[in-house]
């Protein structure tokens, strides 16, 4: 009688053994899963951000005049994105670079490596803060500050536009030249 309480114990002993490792595998493995599939989301999310982002751009670009003012939404964790203008070789260049540098020094070296070169050679005009893994080149674009009015004859060409990304989203104005897409600063 003696014996077999004993080899009852051990038995349990063995199924809490084999029921413990059971629960720690199920937790690693469904870890992992959960964390995979919120990584999935992330790269959907910004891939879709991406398209919407060049399309849009692209799209306006033919359309001399219009304007639109569209809400884009990115993954959560940027917090700034940057319009470069790539072919700007205004007077001022020097000043914008170093105004851009103290927004965004990602961009700001990217401007300083592509200046004095052809739009097709260039990898991106689109910054984010997070830098993100992908690079994004939207369409030709050229930015102006409008100068809190309405009148196109007080805008004034720019380099650079950062807008900050609340809450996963931003508002751009931007408005179809023929040629390129201009953004609207104010």
């Amino acid at each position: 009688m003696v014996c077999s309480k004993r080899g009852m114990a051990i038995g349990q002993v063995f199924i809490f053994i084999v029921a413990a490792i059971t629960f720690a595998l199920i937790m690693i493995f469904g870890y992992k899963a959960v964390t995979d599939f919120l990584d999935t989301g992330e790269r959907v999310e910004f891939v879709q951000f991406k398209t919407d982002l060049e399309q849009s751009i692209k799209r306006i670009y033919t359309e001399y005049g219009a304007i639109r003012i569209d809400t884009f939404h990115t993954p959560l964790q940027y917090t700034q994105i940057c319009f470069v203008n790539m072919e700007y070789d205004e007077d001022d260049l020097n000043s914008e670079m170093a105004r851009l540098c103290t927004k965004d020094p990602i961009a700001c070296d990217a401007w300083e490596g592509y200046t004095n070169t052809v739009f097709d050679d260039v990898e991106a005009n689109v910054f984010l803060t997070p830098l993100s893994s992908e690079k994004i080149k939207v369409s030709r674009i050229e930015i102006f500050d409008r100068q809190n009015t309405d009148d196109e004859d007080d805008d004034e060409l720019v380099g650079f536009h950062c807008v900050p990304i609340n809450g996963g989203s931003f508002e751009l104005k931007y408005m179809g030249r023929g040629d390129k897409t201009r953004i609207l600063v104010n």
